[in-house]
């Protein structure tokens, strides 16, 4: 589809609906002549190329959509509208980032936003955790508990168990093994 089907008459902002015989060859021709090299001018700036279509497309609009008769169109007078339309693009990510941010802030220091999904996949998990914990012999599970959730130390657990520290690290070794392949098993 042609610059022309895109920018039609009933566009342009003063009402102007005659762009026909040699006004829309000039235009044509003007477009053709540009589009490269604003399509590159924007590419080596955006780097991507489907935002740099849509800037060249709206520079265009900006160019011929106010006075469509314009002639001798020179490469400065086109490529300030190129800038200002990235100064435009710039102005608007940064609003969007700024907002981000203030969200950031009232809701927490870059905390990750916890929808239905995740807060489902995490009761998952959870449950799977307490199955396996379940799996486990008791006294090696008791020992797992208390060290790696109470955060007890080795010798305090061994002393009340009535073994060695050593043993009180096999235990807790067992039970991370096991419950380490009922995770493996359940994401297969």
């Amino acid at each position: 589809m042609g610059i022309l089907a895109r920018i039609t008459p009933a566009r342009f902002s003063n009402g102007e609906a005659s762009l026909l015989g040699p006004q829309r060859l000039e235009i044509d021709d003007e477009v053709r002549r540009w589009r490269p090299a604003l399509l590159s001018f924007f590419i080596k700036r955006v780097h991507d190329k489907a935002e740099a279509e849509d800037l060249t497309q709206e520079t265009f609009a900006r160019l011929f959509g106010g006075e469509a008769k314009q002639s001798g169109l020179h490469a400065g007078y086109i490529f300030q509208i190129a800038a200002n339309l990235l100064r435009d693009r710039a102005r608007h990510g940064k609003v969007r980032t700024d907002q981000a941010d203030i969200v950031r802030q009232l809701y927490g220091q870059s905390v990750d936003f916890l929808d239905p999904e995740r807060i489902a996949v995490a009761k998952s998990v959870m449950m799977q955790l307490i199955r396996s914990l379940g799996d486990l012999p008791v006294r090696t599970r008791s020992i797992f508990v208390l060290s790696r959730i109470e955060k007890i130390e080795k010798k305090v657990i061994a002393e009340s168990f009535g073994i060695s520290p050593s043993a009180v690290e096999k235990h807790v070794a067992r039970a991370a093994a096991h419950l380490m392949a009922c995770a493996r098993g359940a994401t297969k």
